[in-house]
């Protein structure tokens, strides 16, 4: 049986659904909080979020849910579904990180940046 969730983890989920919301209207594709599906998961440190194109998924890292770690909850959410936003409207062919996918983190309002292995990395798997 899974434990409550504590009040500020919840605040913290109600700000990114409607951050996704938001980024949703500005990328025009209102659909986006219904289609894509988010799961929080123990993943490893160094791994803070994954896309899965084929699955209609981001796989956040569950540390993300820590009070601490809200901006960087809402940043790696934004990250991910850039990517999914981009492969949906371009195809699997463009780069994970190239214009299309740093056009949706610009939008949202955020500088497009890459973490590497060890600085909360992101992944995507198509």
């Amino acid at each position: 049986m899974s434990q409550p969730l504590h009040p500020r983890t919840k605040e913290a989920l109600a700000r990114a659904f409607q951050a996704l919301k938001e980024w949703s209207v500005l990328w025009n594709y209102t659909a986006l909080p219904r289609t894509l599906n988010i799961v929080f998961n123990e993943a490893e440190a160094s791994v803070m979020g994954t896309c899965h194109v084929a699955s209609d998924t981001v796989f956040l890292n569950a540390n993300l849910l820590q009070p601490r770690n809200e901006s960087l909850l809402l940043e790696t959410l934004c990250h991910e579904a850039s990517h999914w936003m981009a492969f949906r409207r371009f195809g699997l062919g463009i780069e994970p990180h190239g214009p299309e996918w740093q056009a949706y983190m610009r939008r949202a309002g955020y500088e497009p940046r890459v973490f590497l292995h060890g600085e909360g990395a992101h992944g995507v798997d198509h």
